[in-house]
């Protein structure tokens, strides 16, 4: 017996079956569409993928973005703006839902390149990697330039053209990279840190020729950003054409707006550094033929000084021997006035020394026993004995008589 929908006139569907004849359909007609709305909801999951809705003023539809991560900047997207998405619509087969499979967004009014850039700029002035105190001086005498560009590029060649021009034997490494495409960031931080490893070269030009932003992407790329704010060794920037301004450009110690520019700031010239040299050296002469004269001028006034209190010493010497002169005959003087004093109180004292008295005769008379001497015939009485002091000898007496 056959079933009451197997005799109907038309199809029943199950709901996977409608599902699938829907999804199918949709999915062969919008394909590779451009969808423009305004975000809402947009929420960002640890997985990596973005949901959100796009809306005008009369509908929205769902959309998602798989592996945000790796292709956008978190800040891209936001509820409010509106953007242009490109992708496929598809049909979510348990939700019975369709949905927008966004492969790529652009803001409108404003690439997604542009975006990024401007939100790694915005990123990496506040951490300072532009400020102007960190960056470092180029030296002005240098050894060897390195040079980080693609070896078969015009820029290239009109950089060795200017740095040979200027200086024929200046010494060039060249550090050969990709300057577009996806492995050119990679290859450039290498080359940076080859340079600070090996300590090779004095300064660091980082260049390539003009293209379109997609093709300077490398350059916006936050790992050259920080590979260049990490070198010891000073780097120059000369990427593009005079309009165009990287990444690389804020934060390299110097910008030139093209690679030539670049070479032609980083060499000097050397018949000007000869000249330069030639200047500095005849003012070092002159200098030093200055200092002597100053110093010869003042030996000599030093010399007359010293001839001046040559003289000033000369007289002095005849002072002071006049001083001594007048000093020794003074002293002289007063020694023989001193000595005739002395030699007139000698013979006094002489002439008054008992003994001399003695000996032209006299004699002095003492009481035996109390050795007085005897100047006068009161003093003693009679019978008592005297002692009579001679030239030579003593006469031991007895009083017999006195006599006035």
């Amino acid at each position: 017996m056959k079933s009451r929908s197997s005799q109907l006139p038309f199809h029943i569907y199950t709901v996977t079956e409608l599902t699938t004849r829907i999804k199918k359909a949709i999915s062969n007609q919008f394909q590779n569409i451009l969808v423009e709305g305004e975000v809402s909801n947009a929420k960002l999951y640890p997985s990596g993928h973005l949901y959100f809705t796009l809306k005008d003023d009369l509908s929205m539809i769902s959309a998602v973005v798989f592996n945000y991560y790796e292709k956008y900047p978190e800040e891209l997207m936001k509820d409010g703006i509106a953007v242009i998405c490109k992708g496929r619509v598809d049909v979510y087969e348990k939700r019975g839902q369709y949905q927008l499979l966004v492969e790529e967004i652009e803001v409108r009014g404003l690439g997604l390149l542009q975006l990024k850039f401007q939100a790694l700029k915005e990123k990496l002035f506040k951490e300072g990697l532009f400020d102007e105190e960190r960056k470092k001086a180029i030296p002005l005498m240098l050894e060897r330039i390195g040079i980080v560009t693609s070896p078969a590029g015009a820029a290239i060649r009109d950089m060795l053209k200017i740095i040979y021009g200027k200086f024929e034997n200046m010494s060039v490494l060249i550090y050969p990279v990709k300057v577009q495409g996806d492995e050119a960031a990679f290859e450039i931080v290498e080359a940076l840190e080859y340079f600070n490893r090996t300590k090779e070269v004095d300064v660091i030009i980082l260049g390539r020729g003009g293209g379109s932003l997609e093709d300077l992407q490398p350059f916006n790329e936050e790992i050259v950003a920080r590979a260049i704010y990490a070198s010891g060794i000073p780097v120059i920037t000369g990427v593009g054409h005079e309009i165009d301004f990287t990444i690389a450009d804020f934060v390299a110690d110097v910008r030139a707006p093209t690679p030539t520019a670049a070479a032609d700031l980083v060499v000097q010239d050397k018949k000007e550094l000869l000249g330069m040299i030639g200047i500095m050296k005849e003012a070092l002469e002159k200098n030093i033929r200055d200092a002597l004269d100053k110093a010869r001028l003042s030996l000599q006034q030093t010399f007359m000084e010293l001839k001046e209190q040559r003289n000033i010493f000369l007289t002095s010497r005849m002072y002071l021997d006049d001083l001594r002169n007048n000093l020794e005959h003074g002293f002289t003087l007063y020694l023989r006035e001193k000595r005739g004093a002395v030699d007139g109180m000698t013979q006094r004292l002489k002439d008054l020394n008992p003994d001399n008295i003695l000996k032209r005769g006299y004699s002095i008379t003492m009481k035996k026993d109390t050795k007085e001497v005897v100047v006068g015939i009161t003093q003693v009485m009679e019978d008592e004995e005297l002692l009579i002091k001679l030239h030579k000898g003593t006469l031991d007496v007895s009083v017999k008589e006195r006599h006035s």
